[in-house]
């Protein structure tokens, strides 16, 4: 009888059917369809929750989005007061496609990281939810000027004019944003040395900026030659005028780059001559004067040298490498400019001039921005209220102080402020002041790398969890747990392991440091 069979027993539709796929998964070639399919599956996952992938994206997806911008610009700007429609169109789908796939691609995440429980603003891996915020303002602005200003205000469709319209102004600024959000994502991530990714992303945030000064750079207008045609337009001193702010603007961008790379990573050789070639790429196709392109990349080649025989003494440069870009772009210019037939009209004096106008400007912003925030803007005043004890670092191995305050730090590792003023930071064994942050790093990404090393698989798993969440930030706990093929409670538990054996290893740094100090 029916009401006599087993609840758990399958009725006979479920049954043939799961006979039947028992039967196809024996077949080798359903086999390795359905294989295939799991490893589309999963690598199309991984394109959303990696954030190393979602960073590769979204720099493949900005460059189109950059270079079609510049297309645009060639259609406006090739010939003076006509506009290119064909290039205008090819440039602006270009534009259209790739925001429109970027922002497609980030709401996907979005929405899958407000699925998995996430807020709203960690949905998204580091940096990314500040370029989908910025897409989404860039289509508001775009919708804003094709339906409402250039109808109603009537723009002429050149020159200022048309770039500077308060729609416009509002999508280079949401550009930047957009472009810029790897570099964003390996800063918070505390990257040491900066990747094609994060190099490619700062190309593309130094392209947004010389868009938006097109009309003020040299590679584009070269005033000082003799056979530039606007020059013989218009009055000596004019020229001479745009020339020389031409390149006190551009020498400034570019030493400001070279200065926000230099203090945040680590920098491998060659590393700014790819960032200042792809932007004098892009910078060329505006007016075609690629005949130029050898100032940027010569700039690139001097920074990199100057970089690395800089490296051999403590710090790193600021000022003397912002100096060296600056004067070496004004230098490699006028020099370029000089030897191509006709030359130059500038004379002698207001040819070197100009080097030195530059290396001086950018001197004196490496000296005032080398150090950014100092430690009294972030912290000027000691604490007015005493620390409650949980929050205090005790020896006691059953104190849930330990635990809270080591995940604290592992939070903060890529945030050198608030990991500062962790108590972690005031240990014994580490130096006092500004310093301690840094040291604090180190001391935990060694203890985590030994622990991922250890010979025992249960220390070994949690040190490789702690090392791909918390140090290289792979992705979520869900992502970490397919990576180590984890179930939910047994990574739960070697991260509480881990938590434990990290806050074990400062202990005996911590016994360590005073038994020296006593003795």
């Amino acid at each position: 009888m029916a009401g006599n069979k087993a609840k758990g027993s399958p009725g006979p539709v479920s049954a043939a059917v799961s006979a039947g796929f028992r039967n196809r998964s024996q077949n080798p070639r359903v086999r390795r369809v359905w294989l295939a399919g799991v490893g589309t599956v999963k690598l199309l996952r991984r394109f959303v929750d990696d954030p190393g992938a979602v960073d590769a994206v979204v720099v493949v997806l900005a460059t189109w989005f950059v270079l079609g911008g510049y297309v645009a610009a060639y259609a406006y700007v090739h010939e003076p007061g006509i506009i290119l429609q064909g290039a205008s169109r090819a440039g602006l789908t270009i534009v259209t496609a790739a925001w429109s796939v970027l922002t497609l691609y980030l709401f996907v995440g979005f929405a899958r990281g407000l699925r998995a429980g996430r807020v709203w603003n960690r949905a998204l891996p580091d940096g990314q939810t500040g370029t989908f915020a910025a897409a989404l303002i860039f289509g508001a602005a775009w919708i804003v000027d094709q339906a409402f200003w250039s109808p109603v205000f009537g723009t002429n469709g050149t020159g200022l004019d048309s770039l500077f319209t308060p729609p416009h102004l509002v999508e280079m600024a949401a550009a930047a944003i957009m472009v810029s959000g790897p570099l964003r994502a390996a800063a918070r991530r505390g990257e040491i040395v900066a990747s094609p990714v994060t190099l490619t992303s700062t190309a593309l945030l130094l392209s947004v900026l010389t868009f938006a000064t097109q009309f003020v750079h040299p590679l584009i207008d070269p005033w000082p030659a003799a056979d530039y045609e606007f020059r013989r337009q218009a009055l000596p001193w004019i020229g001479e005028n745009m020339g020389m702010a031409a390149l006190l603007a551009q020498t400034a961008i570019l030493a400001g780059t070279g200065l926000l790379l230099n203090t945040g990573f680590k920098l491998r050789p060659g590393a700014l001559t790819f960032v200042f070639t792809i932007n004098g790429i892009l910078v060329c196709i505006t007016k075609g004067h690629f005949s130029l392109l050898a100032a940027p990349i010569l700039t690139g080649v001097a920074a990199d040298a100057w970089a690395a025989w800089s490296a051999r003494r403590p710090g790193k440069p600021s000022a003397s490498l912002c100096a060296v870009i600056g004067g070496s772009y004004a230098f490699a210019y006028m020099a370029e400019i000089s030897l191509l037939p006709p030359g130059t009209t500038w004379g002698p004096s207001l040819w070197a001039g100009a080097i030195i106008a530059c290396t001086m400007l950018s001197w004196l912003m490496g000296r005032l921005l080398r150090a950014g925030l100092p430690a009294a803007v972030v912290e000027p005043y000691p604490p007015v209220t005493i620390e409650p004890a949980p929050e205090r670092w005790t020896l006691d191995p059953d104190s849930n102080a330990r635990e809270q305050l080591v995940r604290s730090a592992l939070d903060d590792l890529g945030t050198p402020e608030a990991l500062g003023r962790n108590p972690l930071a005031r240990l014994p064994a580490l130096s006092k002041g500004d310093s301690a942050a840094v040291e604090l790093r180190a001391l935990l990404v060694d203890v985590i790398g030994e622990l991922a090393a250890s010979a025992s698989p249960r220390d070994a798993e949690s040190g490789l969890l702690l090392l791909d969440y918390y140090v290289k930030r792979v992705g979520s706990h869900e992502v970490i747990m397919e990576r180590l093929h984890m179930s939910r409670p047994t990574y739960y538990r070697r991260l509480h392991h881990g938590f434990e054996l990290v806050a074990g290893r400062i202990d005996q740094l911590s016994v360590a440091n005073r038994l020296t100090v006593t003795e």
